[in-house]
């Protein structure tokens, strides 16, 4: 039973939590659509700097969501897997299909408040 599942949880939430930043989803999608880039590349075309685009992808390797591969002097930056581009697929369907009551969300809105 997950419930029971302490070590599983926490790394579910830690997960959940890579996604909930409005830049890492910035850069989840933009690497969806283009299949992968470098962080000049993101950088560039999200107008966000390089050491902030860096930083969000430090956060999404780390948790699994993207990939790394150096191609020649430069790193790129992909989805990790099929898996992971499930859970986004599906995750945006859902969102398309409840956003109304997704953003009514009084708790939601509050811990947004709170950080």
């Amino acid at each position: 039973m997950i419930n029971n599942n302490e070590s599983l949880l926490l790394e579910l939430e830690s997960f959940f939590s890579a996604l909930s930043d409005r830049t890492r989803l910035e850069i989840v999608f933009y690497l969806l659509e283009k299949g992968k880039a470098t962080v000049q590349d993101m950088s560039r075309d999200l107008k966000k700097s390089q050491s902030l685009i860096s930083h969000h992808l430090s956060c999404l390797r780390n948790c699994g969501v993207v990939k790394v591969e150096k191609n020649g002097k430069y790193s790129e930056y992909s989805i990790n897997g099929e898996d992971v581009k499930e859970i986004i697929l599906i995750a945006t369907r859902h969102a398309k299909n409840y956003g109304k009551s997704i953003l009514s969300c009084d708790i939601i809105k509050e811990e947004k408040e709170n950080r």
